[in-house]
């Protein structure tokens, strides 16, 4: 395995078939998520990203695969979003939105994201 590829865990959310998206200040969008810090497993990185990009709570999420990509590998987990809890931009994101399937074709999503919810069986 390449040790130089970043690892990632990465929190598909789901609310009303829509995905919950965020952007920093590029126009770029991707799934909420980041690098996994030194001595964090994946599961820590996933509550610790969601929580610092959306401020929502990991809950019941369920892991669905490890891929790995040619520069990063992602810990990809899924789980689904209440109606009564709204993302909240945080840390260096600036907006969150949710996102219906038919509207990613036309969104600036990170590639590699496209990737991950083709994979997950979303797109």
């Amino acid at each position: 395995m390449n040790d130089m590829r970043e690892r990632h865990s990465t929190v598909i959310c789901m609310q009303e078939g829509k995905i919950l998206l965020v952007r920093k200040e590029a126009p770029e969008w991707s799934l909420p998520g980041g690098k996994i810090d030194p001595g964090e497993n994946h599961l820590e990185a996933a509550q610790r990203e969601l929580s610092e990009e959306t401020t929502l709570p990991l809950t019941d999420a369920r892991f669905l695969a490890h891929h790995v990509f040619e520069t990063e590998e992602h810990y990809l987990y899924q789980m689904s979003v209440s109606d009564s809890l709204q993302p909240r931009p945080s840390d260096e994101i600036v907006e969150c939105r949710w996102f219906k399937v038919d509207e990613l074709a036309t969104a600036n999503v990170k590639p590699t994201n496209i990737e991950l919810l083709i994979l997950a069986g979303l797109l």
